[in-house]
């Protein structure tokens, strides 16, 4: 009767192996195909970007600063940027 008691202990440590083993590949595996998506994801996603309001808003801030006029909420005369740094640069040479 003891002989039916008895637990096959190698045969339980080569499944058990076996099984960490493929769980081990698996989870490699799944790890593997997230990554490569990922950047397929990544490198579609860049190819589609499309910046145009970002562009706008460029183009609108570098026609502001580069045209006379006044401004509507102080009054106060607005020039460009370019000539703004000449009037101070020809100041600064008058001062020295």
């Amino acid at each position: 009767m003891a002989a039916y008691d008895d637990l096959d202990v190698k045969r339980i440590f080569v499944v058990g192996i076996a099984s960490v083993v493929v769980t081990a590949v698996t989870a490699l595996a799944v790890q593997v195909v997230y990554y490569a998506m990922a950047q397929q994801q990544k490198t579609e996603t860049a190819a589609a970007s499309n910046y145009t309001r970002q562009i706008s808003i460029l183009n609108a801030q570098r026609n502001e600063i580069s045209n006379y006029g006044v401004d509507e909420l102080t009054g106060k005369l607005v020039i460009p940027v370019d000539d703004a740094i000449e009037i101070i640069a020809s100041q600064a040479d008058t001062d020295a």
